[in-house]
């Protein structure tokens, strides 16, 4: 029991600095107000599998992007789809002069699925900086520029912000909004203090050279998940990266369709706490202190001899997590049912170990 104390008690403390070092590198971020005359090259780079019914969504949205189109290289990749993926790509691409299908047949065995087609959309890309979303999202007009704009000021990989997509007024999305907007929060607050954990590769932009310096994805080739928080420690310990908070930058991603989706999803990415292991300390104490105070909050529900204190811990995390997921939403403009909140920060200490665990032993696709 004793231990039990001195790991809650400590967790928890460890807790609070995370959520003052959170909230302070949010308000350190600031939008980039730089007027630019020349635009450089830009290719947009997007893997999609049996992706017919989001394609046409994401297909208006590249359409009507207003960054000129004579510096866009569009390639979107097609990796070994069942549907009318590469038909839908084909017609599309044959109405744009800068827009680009290619079409992947067969797994390449030097690389995982998912890594190989952003290889190869790459590959055959031209422009002097990359973005990089995903089939199921959608993209704002301005969101080019935006991203542009601070690779032009110096840095070498920017990271934007996704969200949800939640017009459906459904609780289970609106969940998964507000656990989503937790993970960016704490990543844009850190990143405020320049330290630069992790990305979503539905919304990074970086420069090709520093893609090709790293050897793009060979060094983690063998890894289904991770290519984002690869690419963001890779090139972001060397030459700098930036979270940007412009709204003309936010990607909306459609919600999971079932809990079994969700929680393959979020052990999808828990499984990238092996590679911070060996890349980000810090980064390290904040998933492990996450898993251990979650963790010990569970083991004291059937502690009797810790309920006199377990309250007041909840209480504070409660605390905790309340100013850190308010803060990120008004960040990032984004709203959502406060009962929500509550139903979220009760559930963590049930699934966070769990997911911990899953993600260091479960095995799990890209996709089938």
């Amino acid at each position: 029991m004793n231990l039990l104390f001195f790991a809650l008690t400590t967790s928890l403390g460890i807790y609070i600095l995370f959520v003052l070092f959170f909230l302070t590198g949010l308000r350190r971020i600031k939008a980039n107000e730089k007027n630019i005359t020349s635009w450089p090259t830009v290719a947009i780079v997007i893997a999609a599998r049996n992706e017919e019914t989001n394609l046409p969504n994401i297909f208006q949205d590249l359409a009507q992007l207003d960054y000129p189109k004579e510096l866009l290289d569009i390639v979107i990749v097609d990796d070994r789809s069942t549907d009318n993926t590469w038909s839908l790509i084909k017609h599309f691409s044959d109405q744009h002069a800068h827009i680009h299908g290619v079409l992947i047949k067969e797994k390449s065995p030097a690389m995982t699925p998912k890594k190989y087609a952003l290889t190869t959309a790459i590959e055959q890309s031209r422009g002097e900086y990359i973005l990089s979303t995903d089939a199921d999202c959608r993209i704002p007009q301005s969101w080019v520029k935006s991203m542009v704009k601070l690779l032009e000021d110096g840095v070498g990989i920017t990271v934007g912000s996704s969200t949800i997509e939640s017009s459906k007024h459904s609780s289970f999305i609106h969940y998964q909004l507000v656990d989503f907007l937790a993970l960016v929060t704490a990543n844009a607050g850190a990143m405020g203090w320049d330290f630069y954990w992790t990305g979503s590769g539905q919304n990074l932009a970086y420069k090709r050279k520093l893609f090709a310096e790293i050897d793009g994805f060979n060094p983690v080739r063998d890894r289904i998940s991770g290519d984002d928080i690869y690419l963001v420690q890779s090139i972001g310990k060397k030459y700098g990266c930036t979270f940007n908070p412009d709204p003309g930058s936010f990607i909306k991603t459609s919600p999971s369709s079932s809990i079994r989706q969700f929680i393959s999803q979020r052990i999808r990415w828990s499984s990238n706490s092996r590679f911070a292991a060996k890349t980000d300390l810090f980064f390290l104490l904040f998933l492990f202190n996450a898993f251990l105070m979650n963790s010990t909050i569970l083991a004291g529900i059937f502690t009797p001899q810790l309920y006199s204190i377990l309250p007041m811990v909840f209480g504070l995390k409660f605390v905790g997590d309340a100013l850190v997921i308010f803060s990120g939403a008004a960040k990032l403009h984004l709203t959502f049912p406060s009962i929500i909140f509550i139903l979220w920060s009760i559930l963590q200490p049930f699934y966070i170990p769990f997911i911990g665990l899953a993600g260091l032993v479960g095995r799990f696709k890209w996709k089938p």
